[in-house]
Order: C-alpha cells, then structure tokens, then sequence
C-alpha cells in the first residue's frame, strides 16, 4: 500500500483479501501494489476498501473492465464481504458529483450520500456486498438506484415557546434583531431573571436553512459521524451550547486528523454560551478568528484544513462574580477590584464582534400575572421576512446577512438621511464614539429597520441600536 496511508488503510490488504476470497472469487497472485495517489496527502481510514477490491476484481477479470468507468465505491469491507458504513460520507459524495456518474456504497450511507447528490444527477446505488456488487456491475443483477420517499419528512424538534415567557417585550426584541441580522447578542443580568430561558427558546424562530446552508452543516456533522437517519434531513439550524470544562480541541477542532469543533458544528445556527463570563479569558479569546473570518484553519503536517464558522454568537452572564451588581433589590458583595477582573474577561477585541449587548432585570408583577405574550410563531414570522429583505438586498454577493457587512457594504445599503446623519454625527462627537462601534450601529439599525419593514433607517432605529452598545 503505497501513498502515505495511516494503520487502518495498510491493513485494507488483509480485508480485501479475506473480503475478495471469502466471496468466493479468486484473488490474484504474486506482490500487489496499490497506490493511493497523491502521495502527498496522508490517508486514514477504511473508506478505501470498497474501491480497492474494485480495482483488484477488474483486474482479474471478475468485474467487466468498462463496468467501473465512471463509478466510485465507497464503503469499508467486511471480512465476510458485507460492504459497511463510514463517516464523512457526505463530503466524499460532494466531492464526487462532477466525476462520477454513480456511487456504490453501504444501504446505511444511502440517506446522507442523496443529500449531496440529489439534483447532480449522480446515481446512489447500494449494495450489500461484494457478490452483488459484482452482479450488478455485470448486468446479471437489477441495478436499484435510491431515491428519498416523499412521504418521509423530516423530524422536529420540540422547543419551548416564548409566549410563555412573561414581560421581557425589549428582550424579546433583541432576540429577533440578533437572529434576523445575525448578530451576536450578550445578555447580561442577576441570576434568575430569564436569560438562559430565553435563549433556548431561540431555536424556534431560527428561518429554515437553503439546502445550500444544509450541506454545508450536514458535511460538517458528517465528518464526525452525528449524521444519523433523520439529523441529515432536518431544515432546522443547529443551535450548540459550549461547555465550561471544553478544550480548545472541542471549541476550534483538532486531533491527529483533524476534525471540526463547536463553533463548526453551529455553522448557519447559533453558538450559546451561558454564564459567559466564567469561562476562562484565553477561551473566550478563541473566538475572535471564527467570528471574524467565518471559518477555522487548523494546519497538521503541512495541509490545512479548513472548516466552516459563520454562527451566530448567543452568550448570557452575570454582571459580576456574585451577579448581584447593579441589582436594586440584593447588595453585591463583590469588591470594584472583583468587578473589573471579572468583567474584564471580555477583551475589547470579543466585545467589538458582539454587535449587542442587553441588559436582563426582573419582571415586574404586572408583567408577570398578565396573559398577552408574543408567540415563537409571531417572532419566527418576524424574522423570516426580514431575512427575505436581505436576500435580495444581497443577492449575488458573498454576505448574506447584516452583520456581515463591511465598511464598503455600509456606505451602499446603509445610507442616511440628513436628519439621521446629523443625529449620528452628535451622537459620535458627544460620545467619542470609535469606527468599529459607529459602524455596529450602523449595521444593527439596518436590522432594526428591516425588521420593522422600513426601506430606510431612520433616527429611530439608530437610537435603538446606539442602546444595544453598551456593557
């Protein structure tokens, strides 16, 4: 086995041969090579073993010559012969769509190869084994060809609804510019006042994914195996909460072969960190490239590999170590000293690429006996339609979202009037605003504006957003 292959690729040799043999078909004799080109890039895996006992079969004449032209296998072998599932089908099948004209893989990866095959007009042909793949090669076995049932559906998942949240109107319109605009939202507020309820409610207003966002985060899930029957045909957006105890492995990615971490794994969803401020500064710090960039490069024995990041970023946290800072109705014990160190886990450069900050307080008791709430559906409406707005604000451009914008992109779609400009040219001078925060503003008044289905922003919406800077 030639072509820098890892353990599991150098003992294909002894499942092929035991596959090929144990299928009751000849194996051919004298020293095999078999190359696995470029040689350059390291191999892992037993993905390659279906494709091997191909070319082996062809060569001896077992399978027709001509039959493997244009056809890629895929699968691991089985000493028996069974052709097996494995991982990071999706992206394989990807890859493939232009350079072959037909899969042959396991029944179990029929499902996950479809998703990226489906209007390619790449044909996925499972096979059990080696036996039958070598009838339907041969023509002397009907080819089946899959195709996904319309009446399968995809599965949904249950999430609370925020009409039961009382009171909170201003939080519960943060949340819906934060998710229209994609942009990254920090609650803060005393322990008991709602934060972490609201966020788990945000994945019921997230807009279906394109099926261009869908392959994207199904390739991603697909690398680490989570793509199981149902999870590969789900529209909704993944919504991934990071642990307080997470390696930088588990936040970014890494490993031997490296392999994609939580901020991928919120790739086109929402990334959720509670209690924000205890995870550790140099954590936090981690994800100013992938908020920055939309994506993680991870560089192992000269390759890069590059995985995708453009989440959005949904933290909450106490304003202080005790959370009682600022609380009219319980005194912190927190020292000033205790105050700065602990706030001060949030950088500047973290703080300028979270575009809103909220501040979460108790509701009131006639908020809280009252019955009128806005429902998950109203909300979820809300933000579909401003997400259709900058659909076609942004079509054929390579932003898709508000909060993507640059300074050149500011200057064409946020556009203000003479009332508006004179507004943000006092607010700039009194406040000694910075560029990086003016443009913020900018960018989430746009939002606030969509969001209220108005084609210019208006000095109310930059008031509104000029509000969500502070922290």
């Amino acid at each position: 086995m030639a072509g820098l292959g890892d353990t599991a690729v150098k003992e294909a040799a002894d499942r092929v041969r035991s596959a090929i043999l144990n299928c009751g078909f000849s194996y051919p004799r004298g020293r095999i090579t078999v190359n696995l080109s470029p040689a350059w890039i390291h191999k892992k895996g037993s993905h390659y073993d279906f494709s091997i006992a191909a070319g082996l079969l062809a060569a001896e004449g077992i399978i027709k010559g001509e039959a493997i032209a244009k056809k890629a296998f895929i699968g691991e072998l089985g000493l028996d012969g069974r052709i097996l599932a494995v991982r990071g089908i999706l992206p394989m099948v990807s890859a493939l769509s232009s350079k072959a004209e037909e899969i042959y893989l396991a029944e179990e990866n029929c499902r996950e190869a479809w998703l990226a095959a489906d209007g390619t007009g790449l044909k996925i042909c499972p096979v059990k084994n080696l036996s039958e793949a070598v009838e339907v090669l041969n023509g002397t076995k009907k080819k089946i060809c899959f195709e996904l049932q319309s009446g399968e559906e995809p599965l949904t998942v249950d999430v609370p609804n925020f009409s039961e949240v009382k009171g909170h109107w201003a939080a519960k319109e943060a949340i819906v510019t934060a998710v229209a605009g994609g942009h990254g939202l920090l609650m803060c507020g005393p322990p008991g006042t709602g934060k972490s309820m609201l966020a788990r409610r945000i994945p019921g207003i997230l807009p279906p994914m394109t099926k261009k966002e869908t392959l994207e985060t199904a390739m991603v899930y697909s690398l680490l195996g989570r793509l199981d029957e149902t999870r590969s045909f789900l529209s909704e957006r993944p919504f991934r909460q990071i642990d307080k105890q997470a390696s930088r492995a588990a936040i970014l990615g890494g490993g031997v072969q490296p392999l994609p971490g939580e901020v991928s794994l919120a790739h086109n969803g929402i990334l959720f960190m509670d209690e924000f401020l205890e995870f550790s500064r140099s954590q936090i710090e981690l994800l100013r490239l992938p908020i920055e960039e939309g994506r993680v490069t991870i560089h192992r024995r000269g390759n890069n590999y590059v995985f995708p990041s453009r989440f959005t970023l949904v933290a909450a946290t106490n304003p202080c170590k005790c959370g009682y800072w600022g609380d009219p109705d319980k005194a912190c014990s927190c020292t000033q000293t205790e105050i700065e160190k602990y706030r001060g886990r949030l950088s500047g450069p973290i703080a300028d690429r979270i575009d809103m900050f909220l501040e979460i307080n108790r509701v009131d008791y006639g908020a809280l006996t009252g019955t009128a709430s806005e429902s998950t559906e109203e909300m979820a409406e809300r933000v579909l339609r401003a997400r259709e707005i900058q659909e076609k604000r942004f079509c054929g451009r390579r932003l898709s979202l508000n909060a993507q914008m640059q300074e050149s992109d500011l200057k064409e779609f946020c556009e203000l009037g003479r009332k508006e400009t004179a507004f943000m040219k006092k607010i700039y001078e009194k406040q000694h605003l910075s560029p990086r925060r003016y443009h913020k503003i900018l960018k989430t008044a746009r939002t606030i504006a969509d969001v209220r289905g108005s084609n210019e922003i208006e000095v109310s919406h930059l008031s509104a957003a000029l509000g969500y800077t502070n922290f």
